[in-house]
């Protein structure tokens, strides 16, 4: 008897984590934009929506914003105009959160304090620029085995932002109060809810997919990489 009721509990435990799999399989996305600031493409017109989770210090998430910085016209043109794709960028310090990196965070609070301005795009590709040249170009920071970017100073956000175009006293008084990090966590979390993996995380219509392949080198970047899971997003749906 008792036999039986163990195999019995076993069954139901079973079942409910089947099912549990299953409605996160078929959890409806949430579609409705984080921060307008931090997305490209016409949303009124647009009939897909291309997601991509991100921290600004997970490296190949650089690596794809870098393909995509590298081919901006043919982006714009191919696939945000012609496609009709309305393309998001939600910002996590989730390599923070895991430990991963101290820039993180006050990498994410410069973006959130960036897209306060409009300009999250101007402070986004600065930053990227600056860490391509500065670490990753030299093979840093481009692996949880390579050398680690060191802490960088309160100094290093506020030139990137000026770089970006950014007004640099108003983003400097923004990263003083501390008052985008709350709706840095709060992203966070809902990001990590969403997930099943790290970033970066890409939702594209019925597609998804982690993680971003290619090699480092001061060749180029990953257009070619970029373009398989666009066109993968485009014919899912």
């Amino acid at each position: 008897m008792q036999r039986a009721i163990r195999v019995i509990g076993l069954c139901l435990i079973i079942g409910f984590l089947v099912a549990l799999l299953v409605f996160n399989a078929n959890k409806p996305v949430d579609y409705t934009p984080w921060e307008m600031a931090m997305t490209k493409g016409d949303k009124e017109t647009a009939t897909h929506h291309f997601i991509m989770y991100t921290d600004v210090f997970c490296p190949y998430c650089d690596k794809f914003s870098n393909a995509l910085r590298a081919h901006a016209e043919e982006f714009k043109t191919d696939y945000l105009e012609n496609k009709h794709i309305f393309f998001e960028l939600r910002v996590t310090d989730v390599n923070y959160t895991y430990g991963h990196s101290n820039n993180s965070r006050p990498g994410g609070e410069g973006a959130y304090c960036a897209a306060a301005q409009n300009n999250f795009w101007g402070y986004y590709d600065a930053l990227l620029e600056r860490l391509y040249e500065e670490y990753h170009s030299k093979g840093i920071g481009v692996s949880k085995d390579s050398e680690h970017i060191p802490d960088l100073p309160e100094e290093y956000w506020t030139e990137v932002a000026e770089k970006g175009g950014l007004d640099v006293e108003a983003f400097k008084a923004c990263m003083d109060s501390d008052e985008m990090l709350t709706k840095l966590d709060k992203n966070t979390e809902r990001a990590q809810r969403n997930m099943p993996s790290g970033v970066p995380y890409f939702v594209f219509d019925r597609y998804t997919t982690s993680g971003f392949l290619g090699e480092w080198d001061a060749a180029g970047f990953d257009w070619e990489q970029a373009k398989l899971l666009l066109d993968a997003g485009l014919a899912s749906k």
